[in-house]
């Protein structure tokens, strides 16, 4: 049921609402268009997730910050005749989810609110969720407080959430190998922007290394951490649909200008928030276009070769009875 509080908090909007970018820009460069997310997880290790979850007891799911609707809908397939509802702040991304739903097993149901402010009573879900949400909210306990907060005595809360610092360092372990010095200057870079994100409330970049301690802090019981298990790895020809996707949309990042923190307004932004100074990042955003392109030509040529490796931090526990 939507409580008072929720209903209180359904027309709030968060002030770094898609990290500066209206919907369409945001659902272009999130990926949430056709199956690319879905990519992120084989289907088999999300079954074994669900038996180390002991999930076989839920049947009512709540998808927090669900985008698109992609998530939920994986979690959807490991459950028997599931009842899903999934919680945004943007009508255009629960659209898309509802179009995404159509034709799959089980009731789904898409309303709009916030993480921080989920507009349910309490103790009404079998099992909340989120993928790559707390990483962008301003207080990743509080959300989760609020996960808590909803989900049934007992109930399942499962997180899934990266470490972007290491994700970035992994980006330049490919082949050409990128010059040293500068992935120096790009991780320093990315050090200014971690800094401004948070300092700016618009969410931390390593918040998966923390996920452990916050469940535990919250006295979630039974817990269960794990690494996702898939990677996404790009070699000549390229010719698998995932690396194809992969490829189609790093190409719209590239014509955009688009560096590993976003467009150059949104990227000075967080640099300078973090302590970083204008002339500087006029360089820094240079190089990671630069280096973003040079990638891009090295696939064109054939040449790219990239394991795809990338931490995603999968979190479960149950809430005390």
């Amino acid at each position: 049921m939507i409580s008072s509080k929720g209903e209180g908090m359904m027309g709030k909007q968060p002030m770094n609402k898609n990290q500066g970018y209206d919907a369409e820009q945001y659902a272009a460069l999130a990926g949430f268009s056709g199956d690319w997310r879905d990519s992120w997880w084989h289907q088999d290790y999300l079954e074994l997730l669900a038996k180390r979850w002991g999930a076989s007891d839920v049947k009512s799911v709540l998808d927090v910050g669900c985008g698109a609707g992609h998530w939920g809908q994986r979690i959807a397939s490991l459950l028997d005749d599931p009842i899903v509802t999934g919680v945004d702040h943007e009508p255009g991304f629960l659209d898309a989810a509802r179009t995404r739903a159509t034709g799959r097993p089980g009731t789904y149901a898409y309303l709009r609110g916030t993480a921080e402010g989920l507009p349910f009573d309490d103790d009404t879900f079998d099992m909340v969720t989120c993928q790559t949400v707390l990483i962008h909210v301003a207080d990743a306990e509080v959300a989760l407080r609020e996960m808590i907060r909803v989900a049934k005595p007992g109930g399942l809360i499962v997180a899934a959430e990266p470490n972007n610092r290491t994700n970035r360092i992994v980006n330049a372990a490919c082949f050409p190998r990128p010059d040293l010095e500068e992935t120096l200057q790009l991780m320093r870079f990315d050090d200014a922007c971690i800094r401004g994100k948070m300092a700016l409330g618009q969410g931390d970049a390593e918040v998966g290394e923390k996920l452990p301690h916050l469940f535990a802090s919250m006295g979630l019981t039974r817990m269960h951490v794990s690494t996702n298990d898939r990677n996404a790895w790009l070699v000549p020809p390229y010719s698998t649909a995932t690396e194809q996707q992969h490829i189609a949309l790093f190409r719209e990042h590239v014509a955009a200008k688009i560096c590993r923190w976003g467009d150059y307004e949104r990227a000075k932004q967080l640099y300078l928030a973090g302590g970083g100074t204008e002339d500087a990042f006029e360089v820094l955003y240079a190089l990671d276009v630069r280096r973003h392109a040079q990638v891009l030509a090295d696939i064109d040529a054939g040449r790219h070769v990239w394991g795809g490796g990338f931490v995603m931090y999968v979190a479960s526990g149950r809430k005390p009875s």
